[in-house]
């Protein structure tokens, strides 16, 4: 594949041939956003996806589908609350090629990320939000991590401006694809039909944040100290990793939303 054209293409047929919009429920990322997160890692090469917060297993079955047809690897972490639920979408996703991980994704994010295998990574986060869960992507980016992406990333919010700093407006897919193929325009299409009366969120804003990582923006996001960080600064939170000590990090991330609310 030579551009994000192409690659979005492949991957609306993935999700049109494996009747997703139709399956879609409220609160899990849209479609043509799903779609454009694989277009990105299939352009970057990525083999293997680490997702955190997996709820009904929507957006997890996607990456299983589309890892099952070219033999990379998926992890998804969730803390499976809901016992019957969590149940449920363990069988949904019983079929497909997925490492399934319970547990804080404060913990076995930094596990699976530092656990050496895949060669190249990409990261996805829909629970923790905001800038926890950028703090965490930030503390488990190394050299092999070539995409980062994260949910509700809303206008306005100052995660989607730090997103659009790193990346550009093209880490979102209305600005990337501005002449759509054939595909895209009936993935889109059909979102709209099926989710336009109902969907508490934009269809036409899209709130999926994908960064394509190069040397640059890499080490900026892996060097971030923010304010809005708290205590759980990216530096902190993976020098606690690197010691194993991967239940101090939750423990990090707790005391600073009690202490500091953030």
């Amino acid at each position: 594949m030579t551009d994000i054209r192409e690659a979005a293409e492949a991957a609306a047929e993935i999700l049109l041939n494996g009747g997703y919009v139709e399956r879609w429920v409220e609160g899990a990322i849209f479609p043509c956003e799903m779609a454009f997160f694989i277009a990105v890692c299939s352009l970057a090469g990525v083999d293997r996806v680490i997702e955190s917060g997996r709820q009904d297993g929507y957006s997890t079955e996607i990456l299983g589908d589309w890892a099952s047809q070219n033999g990379r690897q998926i992890a998804s972490v969730d803390l499976e609350h809901d016992a019957a639920r969590a149940a449920a979408c363990r069988q949904r996703l019983a079929h497909l090629p997925i490492q399934l991980v319970k547990g804080s994704a404060y913990e076995e994010f930094g596990r699976l990320a530092r656990d050496g295998v895949g060669r190249r990574l990409a990261l996805i986060t829909d629970g923790p939000k905001g800038w926890p869960a950028i703090s965490m992507m930030a503390a488990a980016t190394d050299d092999r991590v070539q995409v980062v992406a994260l949910h509700n990333l809303n206008p306005g919010t100052g995660g989607r401006e730090l997103f659009e700093r790193l990346g550009g407006q093209q880490s979102f897919h209305e600005a990337a694809l501005k002449d759509p193929g054939p595909r895209w325009r009936e993935l889109k299409a059909r979102e709209i039909a099926f989710a336009g009366d109902t969907a508490a969120r934009s269809l036409e804003t899209s709130s999926l944040g994908v960064l394509r990582l190069d040397d640059t923006n890499r080490s900026l996001l892996r060097n971030a100290w923010r304010s809005e960080f708290g205590l759980h600064q990216p530096v902190m939170v993976r020098a606690l990793w690197q010691l194993g000590a991967y239940a101090a990090a939750t423990k990090l991330y707790g005391l600073s939303y009690r202490l500091l609310r953030r």
